[in-house]
């Protein structure tokens, strides 16, 4: 029975305030309708990175003349590296077909000696690949006398963190600044809600009633403008995630998804960005001093 009242009260105070919820439960659409599409750019970005990372190897190249033991040793000693997720052989025979494959040309056409050396393909950890762990595989390689010269492609990666680090911050500081104004909207809608039952709520708190029975049917407004604006906004990202995207001809967007877990994530999101604004607002024009 209270539950039933509390709630009905909620739901009239959407009646009282029509314009002000309907203001409210947009601007937490629109929130993070802008926040869940930032989100599946990030999340897909971050997919796309991780696969380039992961085909970035660190090359070391070795000075002519090892012996296969030696070459074995080395192996051993750059697989202990706690960075070090596998280390891979380049024999001098196996630059010269990987060279021919890239370059069409077959380097004894052009010199009649092998001027290749063998190498190391060595792939990181997925943690370590990053310019602050490629750099410290590199100091270590640079200790060995065997390793001639190490190449990794550095412009690459360097780009790619830049890049993924400025999105963040974008997205930080864009995704709090919505938020707030969500917040601030909710916070003056309940407000206005609150203005419109002064006289309930002063009857209320003169027959004794608790502060928190008064104030829960405005924390489930809230809640439930939070939840309206939440679902509307998750339900047009999963339009464009499943449906949208994989019927659009490019393939390049072939491969965008989200994981299942975003879509109640969103909707929490939605209900806490509510319940914070109905809260703070309660706090602040409800208290235990009756109302004039």
């Amino acid at each position: 029975m209270r539950f039933r009242y509390i709630f009905g009260e909620a739901i009239s105070g959407f009646r009282k305030s029509k314009l002000s919820s309907f203001a409210s439960i947009f601007v937490i659409f629109v929130t993070l309708l802008a926040l869940g599409l930032f989100a599946m750019i990030g999340y897909n970005v971050n997919k796309l990175i991780m696969s380039i990372k992961e085909k970035i190897e660190v090359e070391a190249f070795l000075k002519d003349g090892l012996s296969n033991s030696e070459v074995d040793s080395l192996k051993r000693v750059i697989s202990s590296f706690q960075e070090v997720e596998d280390v891979y052989y380049v024999s001098k025979e196996e630059a010269v077909k990987i060279f021919e494959r890239e370059f069409g040309e077959n380097i004894f056409n052009i010199l009649d000696f092998n001027p290749l050396p063998a190498s190391f393909k060595i792939k990181l950890k997925e943690k370590y690949r990053n310019l602050r762990g490629v750099k410290e595989v590199i100091t270590k390689l640079k200790r060995i006398d065997e390793i001639e010269d190490i190449r990794y492609r550095r412009a690459l990666l360097g780009v790619l963190e830049r890049r993924f680090e400025l999105f963040s911050r974008t997205f930080l500081v864009s995704g709090f600044l919505l938020s707030l104004i969500s917040v601030l909207l909710v916070i003056n809608t309940i407000r206005l809600t609150i203005y419109a039952k002064r006289k309930l709520i002063k009857t209320m708190q003169l027959v004794g009633a608790t502060r928190g029975f008064i104030v829960s049917p405005f924390l489930i407004q809230g809640l439930l403008q939070g939840f309206i604006g939440a679902l509307f906004s998750a339900g047009v990202i999963y339009l464009i995630v499943e449906i949208l995207i994989p019927n659009l001809p490019d393939d390049v967007l072939s491969n965008v998804s989200m994981p299942n877990l975003f879509y109640p994530i969103l909707i929490f999101f939605g209900c806490l960005l509510g319940f914070i604004g109905s809260w703070i607002s309660a706090r602040k024009f409800i208290t235990d001093k009756i109302i004039s």
